[in-house]
């Protein structure tokens, strides 16, 4: 019998082969990373279709993937019936969360096979704080890549037990890429994100390549800039139809997986006349954050990290590297000075003398959570006053991101891949720098 993909949204769609039904990254409605996200189009899957799920794998944390209240809407009765399938993690946030709400869990190792019912096979790979899958099905193999940006593909194609029929991957960028105005950096971004597909394409020489994670729009005033420069599914199709089996899916579509007769034309038209409705930003739903309660969040986070981690160790470094970053607050019209060692230390600047202006709910949202300064990356809804100045900020909010995961500092230097993904990412800062100069 044929496998089936029965398209959710975004990254979410169903696979059902030999009876069983796996659910991948359902991210139905409503919006993600502090309303800075929404979808492009609506989804036609209902909160009922779960019923006779058999699986819904997670591949990370963030909420276009793992949406929370998509799955407090699950029904209670259907979710007990649903084995829900992530990797293995220190923290356990999410197995305990999805455990919570009734859901059954099986935890993932890092690139060991796990068989499922029905001769299927799941291998789950860890990309940082991300993941990829590899699922074997008596019908085909499917390599989930999701947004995996620092895995080294031809690598992972050596380990995996057989081909790859059908590669789903991420086909623009997921980010803030720069300033309104500066389209030559979302230039850079957007072509970086097609060469990362064209690797995959060289890496694992599939049948069928399925563009995803990507039917996303910024939605917010701050940042709605950023779709100018977005790469658009119709060019992305005519870039690689002619060299493999391109199959675009609109929320609804269903796809017999392998049949050369299916017809992407109408879901690329109902994706670009979606993308034109959405003609200007939506207002925003936060309420303003005074100073006085920032600096009330700002204290309980240091007396979170002093009592997690050894700051002192960096110490010297707090003039240099990770000297204090100054933040105009727009929407009360203020600016801080925040530093690691110390919280706020400053209030009342003027926006001139700030480098980095951002919304105080945002820095709100960093002192609370440990995720906060990743979503404000990932929503985009900041302005750079000064070159590189995201870059410090994310500095400051580093280990406490890491202590969200479980892991402490020092400890966590010695966490598999840390230093190499920061290496990595400081590599490639200088390589855009320098490219952006010539």
């Amino acid at each position: 019998m044929t496998d089936q993909i029965r398209w959710i949204n975004h990254a979410g769609y169903e696979l059902t082969s030999n009876g069983v039904r796996i659910v991948h990254d359902p991210w139905i409605e409503g919006f993600a990373f502090q309303d800075g996200w929404s979808l492009v189009a609506q989804s036609r899957y209902a909160y009922e279709d779960f019923a006779g799920v058999d699986y819904i794998w997670f591949s990370h944390e963030h909420p276009d993937h793992f949406a929370p209240g998509v799955l407090r809407k699950i029904p209670e009765n259907i979710r007990a019936t649903i084995t829900v399938l992530y990797r293995l993690t220190r923290d356990k946030r999410v197995v305990s969360f999805c455990r919570k709400l009734g859901f059954k869990v099986q935890e993932l190792p890092d690139r060991q096979p796990v068989r499922l019912k029905n001769d299927i096979t799941i291998t789950c790979g860890f990309d940082g704080d991300d993941s990829w899958s590899f699922l074997v099905t008596p019908g085909g193999t499917y390599f989930n890549a999701n947004d995996c940006v620092g895995a080294r593909w031809r690598e992972v194609a050596r380990i995996l037990p057989r081909p790859v029929d059908v590669l789903l991957t991420q086909f623009s960028y997921a980010n803030w890429t720069g300033n309104p105005g500066d389209t030559a950096s979302m230039g850079r971004q957007a072509a970086k994100k097609l060469q990362q597909m064209e690797d995959q394409l060289a890496a694992f020489a599939p049948r069928t390549l399925i563009p995803f994670a990507s039917y996303v729009w910024f939605c917010r005033s701050e940042n709605f800039h950023l779709n100018e420069g977005a790469n658009r599914i119709d060019a992305v199709y005519g870039r690689f139809t002619d060299r493999v089996r391109t199959v675009v899916l609109y929320p609804g579509d269903t796809y017999s997986v392998g049949d050369a007769s299916f017809d992407s034309g109408q879901a690329i038209r109902r994706y670009m006349a979606d993308w034109s409705s959405h003609a200007g930003p939506l207002p925003a739903t936060e309420q303003p954050v005074p100073v006085e309660a920032l600096q009330q969040l700002s204290k309980k986070q240091q007396d979170a990290l002093g009592s997690q981690n050894a700051l002192w160790l960096l110490r010297p470094l707090s003039r240099s590297y990770l000297r204090p970053v100054k933040l105009f607050l727009a929407d009360i019209d203020t600016g801080v000075e925040y530093s690691m060692f110390g919280g706020i230390l400053r209030a009342g600047l003027a926006r001139e003398d700030c480098e980095l202006q951002v919304q105080s709910f945002s820095l709100a949202n960093m002192l609370t959570n440990g995720y906060g300064y990743s979503t404000l990356y990932i929503n985009g809804r900041f302005v750079e006053l000064v070159p590189g100045a995201f870059a410090r900020l994310s500095r400051h909010f580093a280990i406490f991101g890491q202590n969200a995961a479980g892991y402490r500092f020092p400890q966590l230097l010695l966490r598999p891949g840390y230093l190499h993904s920061h290496m990595a990412r400081l590599l490639s800062g200088i390589a855009g720098k320098i490219e952006s100069r010539s």
